[in-house]
């Protein structure tokens, strides 16, 4: 069995691609400004707006949304709970990062055929 090249490059991208999505997401400490923040926000909606359906763009706002109403609540401090906000992106990464690699062509082997 030969392997070209272009084969042993795809493969070591595919890997090192895999690797990469299954990096745990990490909360960081980050401060921002209240412009940076809006600014922020509307900029990557932007960006993303022709890669996601209406359907994705109201969830993503609901979810959105929710967070900042939880933030004005008297009392409630969104920096103290980040541990709990951490386990939640965590399992949302774990629970839709599969579906993205099973959705993805795999590349055809020349080695399969006979």
């Amino acid at each position: 069995m030969k392997i070209t090249k272009n084969d042993l490059k795809e493969m070591i991208v595919k890997l090192l691609t895999e690797q990469e999505e299954q990096k745990p997401a990490r909360l960081t400490q980050k401060s921002m400004s209240p412009t940076a923040f809006a600014r922020a926000g509307k900029e990557d909606r932007q960006d993303a707006s022709g890669e996601l359906t209406p359907q994705e763009q109201g969830i993503i706002d609901q979810v959105d949304q929710f967070l900042l109403n939880l933030a004005k609540l008297p009392g409630v401090d969104i920096n103290a709970k980040k541990a709990i906000l951490q386990r939640a992106v965590q399992l949302l990464q774990r629970q839709l990062a599969p579906k993205q690699q099973q959705a993805a062509p795999k590349p055809a082997t020349q080695g399969a055929q006979k």
